[in-house]
């Protein structure tokens, strides 16, 4: 089996990377991806890029190239649930892009064309999995339920009121629905974890470079943890 992990930043994936063995170094389309060992499991690494469209090009490419078993979206995203804090853990049973709009035309907004779903499932047994794994993070609330995704990093209530409305969606990125899409199009079962590293809404009382730094810790060691159970 083999593992595809993609994150969308360097800080969400170095760690991940400078911890494998056998490293394989490509880059294509101007991705790097990282082949090789991590927790003694074959594993392909990448760091995408911020936003959807990167996202879906580093996806398909790692499926076409590299054809992994599961994909897993590790990083950080901003929480839209009161009971979800900075550091807890989001991991997604189905994914949203909450700026897919073509309701001019009476569909429900967030209605793919093409597959005609408004939220992409994701494998159950792979989202107990993940869940189990996360059993390690002491003092992390775990959450599982919609990750919402859009070209836009959301900070303000009004927005986040409009996500939560529509798509009753537990926290909100830029890339996790992206590539959702291309592995359901592809037959690749993937899962979104996400740690939270802010609220949304513009409020934070801390720097986000900080929150970042906490969040990616907690995400990095829940995929750490899902490798060796494996």
């Amino acid at each position: 089996m083999r593992i595809g992990i993609i994150g969308a930043m360097d800080i969400e994936v170095e760690e991940l990377i400078n911890s494998m063995d056998d490293i394989k170094k490509e880059t294509i389309s101007r991705i790097d991806f990282y082949e090789g060992k991590l927790q003694e499991k074959d594993v392909v690494v990448a760091k995408c890029g911020v936003g959807k469209v990167h996202a879906a090009i580093c996806t398909q490419t790692m499926i076409l190239k590299y054809a992994p078993d599961i994909i897993i979206n590790t990083g950080v995203a901003g929480s839209l649930s009161p009971d979800l804090n900075i550091a807890d853990i989001v991991i997604s049973d189905g994914v949203v892009q909450h700026d897919f709009d073509i309701s001019p035309f009476g569909k429900p907004v967030g209605l793919i064309t093409g597959i005609d779903l408004i939220k992409i499932p994701c494998n159950e047994e792979l989202v107990k999995q993940l869940v189990k794994a996360a059993e390690v993070l002491e003092d992390t609330n775990i959450a599982v339920g919609t990750v919402a995704s859009g070209d836009q990093f959301i900070c303000s209530k009004e927005k986040k009121d409009y996500i939560v409305n529509n798509f009753n969606a537990l926290c909100t990125e830029m890339e996790g629905a992206s590539i959702g899409h291309v592995c359901f199009i592809n037959d690749v079962n993937f899962c979104i974890v996400r740690a939270m590293s802010d609220k949304a809404d513009g409020t934070a009382n801390m720097d986000f470079d900080v929150f970042v730094k906490i969040a990616v810790a907690k995400s990095i060691k829940l995929v750490n943890n899902f490798l060796k159970q494996l």
